[in-house]
């Protein structure tokens, strides 16, 4: 390997990593925004991992993110679910009859190897999650991917020598989209890693920015971005344009004009990409593009056409988010009508034989001729349907019935065989940013979405990890533009009755010991607001939490009083609204308790709480202030409230109060003049065109 050339900032990084190696910490941070050179600091660990002879495994959580960090280092790397599980058992389920029931499971609990002393090296950690989730097909482990690595590297095993055995370094973008269901990445959060699994964490945070140069606009809204998202502020979002000319950084464009792009980008093979927000809006840019491409947006797919890789296909050496090139195609597909028991019409499978290619992380062209399964090419899901994936098990039984499911050669044949096991493709031309997370392109086109905008986290993430993607100049469509002093002025109202006692200041709810007890994170005020409520009606009936999990929109509860026990569940949609209450299947109960539990629980979350304010009120009083100064106004003074900023303004020999209003998401929602109608001598009406002026 060459000499890696290290900055100061990261040979101090790189002496870090060297003193954690030798230390008795298990595990390393090493985070860092878009082009800071973290690639190049696994580069130089690496280097030196090998030079002490210490053994190494460089993973990633999915096989496009694996390919990429071994050709940007040099060194083999492989996926999570490959380096710590094995596949067990497959278990056929022939009288399955739900729509939702594939009627085939994959189980892949953890391998048994002893890692011994073996450095874990896991980029794009911020995809790395940690609730709860059963595939349909694949059953990973305990479903919990953080938990079953920390597990599988021995790390929090009693008895343990903190000086020697295997130690895990997760390298990402903590500002990056979050695993589904988290708020943040955990694989990247030491508090998260301490009181979850008791380990004893050491972090690097890389600052200075390599891949872009200084002055970059897009390296500036990028960063605008994260910062908003480490303060937890998303009131105001612009991503203006930047430069000069056609060549500027950059630059907003009409969706027709991108669609044109996209299309001329591909003829003359350019490195650039379409991101938008959902598979459903994927489809239909894709469609649009080949429209321009080929004069028929559902023409077959022909010689020329992008394809993006939707699952890993193992036998094809192709991997989920991979982009190839059809090379030549079958002219007509092989349609199966495959009967499926409890269904009055039959799934239909399309099979194409296809030649494809795509480069390796050598760089060099490889061609793989393969069968693939071209449903989801017009499909607006993200993946297959349970019905279609029983009708693929359906046909290989039909084809091999004289296959018992239990035995071995069942298994062996149903991993080779080309059908079910055919590359599942949907087009590459516009993606979603979930699929285009981890790569990097020269231009990067993004699709705006109305139904992505929004001033919260997740949107933040999103527009944060859709920008970062491009190398050289970023072309958007309709994104959104907002300020703090977005604002509904509405009709002035009476003044609200003054806020006194407990209502004044509302408690930080990190301040209660249950936050970190059963580790609720930042954004998750209001399910901690429902624990609350929770908490306090079992425990006036008597009822003591025993323990509590996070899972994927649902939080469980194990319950106990006088020696008996119960167990229930909520489910929250993403708002964090609590919908269904119910027991938790499987878990031993007595009855009477749990039925006094449910009734409880349900009378305690029957109204969703209020989320406690933020301290966030002086970044909007300074950009109000600067609104209104140029209309002759100043800020006298600001008196925070319940849910509500009160303002007194002095002008031409005139005072005013003005209340503002927020919620518990931390939006500014409208503005009321204190007294009623005139009560403010004028003063709410000129605020009121201050702030549509600087709007």
């Amino acid at each position: 390997m060459h000499e890696i050339s290290l900055t100061p900032s990261q040979a101090t990084a790189l002496q870090r990593l060297k003193d954690f190696l030798r230390g008795d910490s298990s595990c390393f941070l090493l985070r860092g925004s878009a082009g800071t050179g973290k690639t190049t600091m696994v580069s130089a660990l690496l280097a030196h991992l090998d030079a002490s002879q210490r053994p190494h495994a460089s993973l990633a959580p999915t096989g496009r993110a694996a390919r990429i960090l071994g050709a940007r280092t040099g060194s083999a790397a492989g996926t999570l679910h490959r380096g710590i599980y094995r596949l067990e058992t497959v278990e056929v389920f022939e009288d399955a009859q739900t729509r939702n029931d594939p009627g085939i499971r994959f189980l892949y609990p953890l391998r048994t190897d002893d890692p011994a002393d073996t450095v874990f090296i896991v980029d794009e950690s911020s995809m790395v999650g940690d609730k709860a989730a059963e595939g349909d097909v694949l059953r990973f482990g305990s479903g919990r991917l953080l938990a079953d690595l920390v597990e599988f590297a021995r790390l929090s095993r009693p008895g343990r020598d903190p000086a020697r055995g295997a130690r895990i370094v997760f390298v990402g973008d903590p500002a990056q989209l979050a695993p589904v269901g988290d708020n943040r990445s955990p694989a990247l959060s030491s508090d998260y890693l301490r009181e979850t699994f008791g380990l004893r964490c050491e972090s690097h945070e890389l600052t200075e920015v390599m891949r872009q140069s200084s002055g970059s606009a897009i390296l500036e809204r990028a960063t605008a971005l994260r910062d908003a998202i480490a303060r937890q502020d998303f009131n105001a979002f612009d991503l203006a344009e930047a430069g000069d000319g056609a060549a500027r950084e950059i630059r907003h464009l009409p969706l027709a004009e991108a669609l044109d792009h996209v299309a001329q980008a591909f003829r003359s093979r350019a490195n650039s990409v379409l991101v938008t927000g959902t598979n459903a809006m994927a489809l239909e840019l894709n469609r649009a593009v080949r429209a321009r491409l080929w004069g028929d947006e559902h023409a077959a797919p022909r010689a020329g056409d992008l394809l993006m890789v939707n699952r890993n296909a193992p036998m094809a050496q192709l991997m989920n988010g991979d982009l190839v090139k059809l090379l030549a195609a079958d002219a007509e597909p092989e349609v199966r009508q495959v009967p499926i028991r409890g269904e009055t019409q039959p799934v239909a499978l399309r099979f194409r034989r296809m030649t494809m290619a795509y480069r390796n992380g050598d760089g060099a062209v490889v061609q793989v001729e393969e069968v693939v399964l071209e449903n989801l090419l017009e499909s607006r899901d993200r993946e297959l349907s349970p019905l279609e994936l029983r009708a693929l098990l359906v046909d290989f039984r039909q084809r091999h019935p004289q296959l018992q499911p239990k035995s071995a050669e069942f298994r062996a044949t149903i991993r080779q065989d080309p059908y079910f096991n055919a590359v599942q493709v949907k087009y590459g031309y516009a993606v979603t940013c979930h699929k285009a997370q981890g790569g990097e392109w020269d231009t990067v086109v993004v699709h705006f979405p109305d139904a992505n905008a929004g001033r919260n986290e997740a949107f933040f993430r999103w527009a944060y990890t859709a920008i970062t993607r491009a190398r050289g100049s970023l072309l958007l469509v309709d994104p959104p533009r907002f300020s703090r002093l977005g604002i509904d002025f509405g009709e002035a109202v009476a003044a609200p009755p003054p806020v006194t006692g407990a209502q004044a200041e509302a408690p930080d709810p990190q301040d209660d010991p249950d936050w970190d007890r059963y580790s609720f994170n930042p954004g998750q005020e209001l399910l901690f607001a429902h624990h609350l409520r929770l908490r306090a009606a079992l425990s006036a009936a008597g009822v003591g939490i025993v323990r509590q999990q996070h899972a994927q929109y649902c939080q469980k509860y194990w319950l106990e009083r006088g020696g008996a026990r119960a167990a229930l569940q909520y489910f929250y949609k993403g708002d964090q609204r609590v919908g269904s209450i119910v027991a938790m299947p499987g878990a031993p109960c007595d009855a009477a308790l749990l039925s006094e539990c449910l009734e409880a629980v349900q009378r305690a979350l029957s109204v969703a709480p209020q989320a406690a304010p933020d301290a966030f009120l002086d970044d909007f009083r300074r950009e109000l202030e600067r609104a209104v100064a140029a209309d002759g106004l100043r800020i006298l003074s600001a008196e925070p409230g319940s849910y509500r900023l009160r303002i007194t303004f002095e002008g031409d020999g005139r005072r005013g109060q003005v209340d503002f209003h927020y919620d518990g998401k931390k939006r500014w929602t409208r503005a009321t003049e204190v007294g009623g109608p005139g009560g403010s001598r004028g003063i709410f009406q000129q605020v009121s065109g201050a702030v549509d002026a600087a709007r």
